[in-house]
This record gives C-alpha cells, sequence and structure tokens, in this order.
C-alpha cells in the first residue's frame, strides 16, 4: 500500500509541473521590443468593484499569470500592474502576475496561438481584423456585460464602443478613449516664423516644406495611432485627394519609427509639431507649457480603445475578471499624471482621483462633442494592410528622395527659378499616384482603393508583401527623381 501511493504522489507531483507548462508560465520568453498606443450612473467605480467582488464565485485554481498582449507603453503596463494585483479581484481569482507583452500588431497571432490571455489597447483597426480571424472569444461575464448601457456607453461621437458579432455577442469592449490630431510647440513654431496649424492640410502647404523638417510623424507599420491618423485623412478628403494630402504631409516631415518618439521630439522642441494621439498631447502639455494638442476641427473621430478575451487563453475566468477591473476600479489608471488618457467609463471622474482631474473631465465632456468625419471603421479594416505597406513604401522608404524634391520644388517657386504652371505641372506629377506592375496579372494599375480591397489580405503573405513593396518603392523614388531631374535641369 505504501509502495501504490507513492506512486500516486509520484504521478501528481508530475502532473503539477506539466500544467504550469504554458504561455503564461515565468520560463516563456518575451521578444526585446519596444511598445509603441457614457451615462454617469449613481454607482462609484469603486463601489461597484466591490459589490462584485463580494458576489463573484470563481472557480477554484492555482495561481495564474495573466498575459496580457499590448500596444500600450511601458508606464501603463507598470501602473497598472501594480494597482491591479493589489486588487480584491486579483486575490479573489487568484491572480498573482501579468505578463505583459508589448509587440507590433503584425505578431499578435503568434502569440494568440501561444496562449496569452488579454489583447489591449492597440486600436479598433487592429481588434477588428483579430475578430474577423476568429482570434477573439465572446465576453460572456454578465459583470463585464452589465456595464454596456450603464456605465459605458454603446456609442460615443458616432463611433463604436463595442464590436458585436453577428451572433449578437460582444467581443471587444473600449476600454479608454483616443482622439487624433497633433501637438504643436509654439515657442519651435516662433522660431521659425511658422504658423500654428489647425487642419491636416495645413500640415501639407508649402509654408512647412523647410530643412530640418518641422512636422514629424510615425511609420504606420510601427503605430497604431498613426494608421487611425492616416485613416482617417483619407476618409476625411477621399481616397485620391487623401494621398495626395499625405504624400505632402510625408515631404514635410521627419519620419520616426514610433509614436511616443514623435511626442518626445515635440516636447523637447527637435520639430515644432507631431502627429500625435490625444493622450500623448495631453502629457506633453503637462511636461512643455509651451505644447497644445489640437483636434483638426470636423476631421477627426473619437475612438475606443478596445480589451478582448484571447481565443487560446487557458484562463477564460481570470481574463474577464481582469476586463471587468479596467472597465471599473481600473479606469483610475488613466488619470495618472504620467498617463494622462480619457476614460470610457465617466463614473471615475465621481472617485477622489477623479475630482482632482477637472483638466480631464473638461477633454472627456469636449470629446463627446467632437465633430467627427463619417468614419467607416469595415473601410479602414479592408484596407488597413495595403495603406499601411504602400505608405511604408513610398512615403517612409523613400522619404530622402521625396522631401529632396519637394523642398527643391518649393524653392525653385519662390525664387522665382521656375514659373507658377511650371511648379503646378511639377507638383501635380510629384503627388499622381505611383504605376506599377501587378504582380500577378503583370497590368499597370494604381493603387485605387478597390485594388487595396483586392490585395488587402493577399499582403499577409510576406513573399507576396515584400516583391510588392519593392516595387512601389523603386517607383516612387524614380518618380520623386524625376521631378527633382526637371527642377534642378
Amino acid at each position: 500500500m505504501k509502495k501504490i501511493n507513492g506512486f500516486i504522489i509520484l504521478f501528481l507531483l508530475i502532473g503539477s509541473v506539466l500544467a504550469t507548462g504554458c504561455i503564461g508560465g515565468e520560463s516563456t520568453s518575451t521578444p526585446s521590443t519596444t511598445s509603441s498606443e457614457t451615462e454617469p450612473t449613481t454607482t462609484s467605480t469603486q463601489s461597484s468593484t466591490q459589490t462584485t467582488s463580494s458576489t463573484s464565485s470563481p472557480t477554484p485554481t492555482g495561481p495564474i499569470t495573466l498575459v496580457v498582449l499590448t500596444r500600450h507603453d511601458v508606464t501603463i503596463q507598470t501602473i497598472a500592474k501594480k494597482a491591479f494585483l493589489q486588487s480584491d479581484i486579483a486575490k479573489q481569482y487568484n491572480i498573482k502576475d501579468i505578463r505583459f507583452i508589448p509587440i507590433p500588431e503584425s505578431l499578435w497571432p503568434s502569440y494568440i496561438e501561444k496562449g496569452a490571455d488579454v489583447g489591449w489597447g492597440g486600436g479598433p483597426t487592429l481588434f477588428d481584423s483579430l475578430f474577423r480571424n476568429n482570434y477573439l472569444v465572446p465576453i460572456e461575464d454578465q459583470k463585464v456585460l452589465g456595464l454596456i448601457g450603464n456605465q459605458i456607453q454603446e456609442t460615443i461621437a458616432g463611433m463604436p464602443m463595442i464590436r458585436k458579432g453577428d451572433d449578437g455577442k460582444i467581443y471587444w469592449i473600449a476600454a479608454a478613449l483616443s482622439s487624433f490630431g497633433f501637438t504643436v510647440n509654439h515657442d519651435v513654431l516662433k522660431r521659425w516664423n511658422l504658423p500654428v496649424p489647425q487642419r491636416w492640410e495645413d500640415l501639407a502647404s508649402e509654408t512647412f516644406a523647410m530643412d530640418p523638417p518641422q512636422v514629424g510623424i510615425a511609420d504606420p507599420t510601427r503605430s497604431t495611432s498613426n494608421t487611425r491618423i492616416y485613416q482617417i485623412i483619407l476618409q476625411a478628403f477621399g481616397w485620391d485627394e487623401g494621398w495626395k494630402i499625405l504624400t505632402l504631409i510625408a515631404a514635410n516631415s521627419k519620419i520616426y519609427d514610433a509614436s511616443d518618439a514623435v511626442r518626445e521630439a515635440v516636447i523637447g522642441g527637435d520639430i515644432g509639431v507631431g502627429n500625435t494621439i490625444d493622450f500623448y498631447g495631453y502629457i506633453a502639455m503637462k511636461s512643455n507649457p509651451s505644447c497644445e494638442y489640437i483636434i483638426p476641427k470636423g476631421q477627426s473621430i473619437i475612438n475606443g480603445d478596445p480589451i478582448a478575451v484571447l481565443v487560446k487563453s487557458q484562463h477564460k475566468e481570470a481574463a474577464q475578471a481582469f476586463i471587468y477591473w479596467v472597465l471599473t476600479e481600473g479606469q483610475r489608471i488613466w488619470l495618472d499624471e504620467q498617463i494622462n488618457r480619457l476614460p470610457v467609463n465617466p463614473d471615475v471622474f465621481n472617485t477622489p482621483e477623479g475630482q482632482n482631474r477637472p483638466d480631464l473631465k473638461k477633454a472627456y465632456e469636449s470629446a463627446l462633442k467632437t465633430q467627427g468625419i463619417d468614419f467607416d471603421d469595415n473601410e479602414a479594416l479592408v484596407t488597413a494592410n495595403a495603406m499601411q505597406f504602400y505608405f511604408k513604401a513610398t512615403l517612409v522608404d523613400a522619404n530622402q528622395e521625396l522631401h529632396r524634391a519637394w523642398t527643391a520644388l518649393v524653392k525653385a517657386y519662390k525664387e522665382g527659378k521656375i514659373s507658377e504652371s511650371k511648379y503646378n505641372e511639377l507638383k501635380a506629377k510629384l503627388l499622381e499616384p505611383v504605376r506599377f506592375k501587378d504582380p500577378d496579372t503583370g497590368n499597370t494599375v494604381t493603387l485605387t482603393i478597390e485594388y487595396a480591397k483586392k490585395i488587402n489580405d493577399k499582403l499577409e503573405d510576406p513573399a507576396f508583401r515584400d516583391t510588392l513593396m519593392q516595387i512601389w518603392r523603386d517607383a516612387a523614388r524614380q518618380k520623386y527623381q524625376s521631378v527633382l531631374a526637371e527642377v534642378q535641369g
């Protein structure tokens, strides 16, 4: 009998060791990467959390490490982790640690397949793409669902704060609000005798055609917030005119690898204006009094920044408990002066922390009144890959040639070396769509919105993507160099 008991104990110990071998275990390595992004109720955020803690009944389990894929920066990760692990919900669900994995959106599917639990932050286009590709599971916790329509509105300023599937179930919920615009440094603008821009086309004007560039933007393949900004411009002006605006903005700009680098460049006075999501603008304003965040009137949108349960999560109950915390008590982290984000649940302004941030409450109330464009989320989704990689190839990788041709053209015109008609002719040539051969058909085409939709999913194939990007890159450089040669000739 003693031998039998010994074998049973040994078997149980081996089973326990094997059970820890998932992605939630501490042994799983993470890549070394840099992260880049309602109606008030009478119940306070704190009290709603406490009520839930006393009534929910999690399934008994061993210590849990939640794995969260995120586009949030390290400041948000650090503050959220500390606050959550001290919460009653973490203790109740035996969640002992959170491992944040801040990776580019292109790597999310592979980490989802490895068993990550939660996706948090990165914008609706990313989460709608995950939803479309069946990487999300419905949120079924009734406490979470009970927040919708009570503390969290289904739409704000015409934009969705939740994503419902055809089955009527909810697959993601906004955890914070975002608007999109640019942050200016008034001291730098004065130094260079530049006007304060108010609209996107101001950043595309001849006024900002200068060396060194005083506009900063981020590579869309590295920044979900700048991706959204470019999508807004394409929809605000229309696909064809939008690409002309984007081309001129890029021609006037220094390109950064990440959106927080753009923000820091504005704060530090390296540039006079940079594309930013709203909370980066608020951070800049707190860091440097000469900075101001501007939303182009009638040319922006309010986004809900999602949180969701991932399809291969091993801890779905705990994942939904974390989501509930983020949407209630966790809303306080947005009010931290190191973060400065707009909450999605306005009940947080009833807390002591919320009452200490009248500035963010005012910004929240202003956001609700934003005069946004009629933005089509589906159109953004079905053209996202094409937009990002075409922008990368023609406006980022070929930026040196573009900037040189544009500034030379403007300089020649201002100095009277070319006529107005010649200037307009060469400007039109610079802005005309890149013409290229379709790798499949051999036909010469341009990136119309129809063609973008046609190739969008195919661009997920690395071989096809690399081939087409090289074609775009070469064609763009040739066009820009041709314009420069005519200016100089």
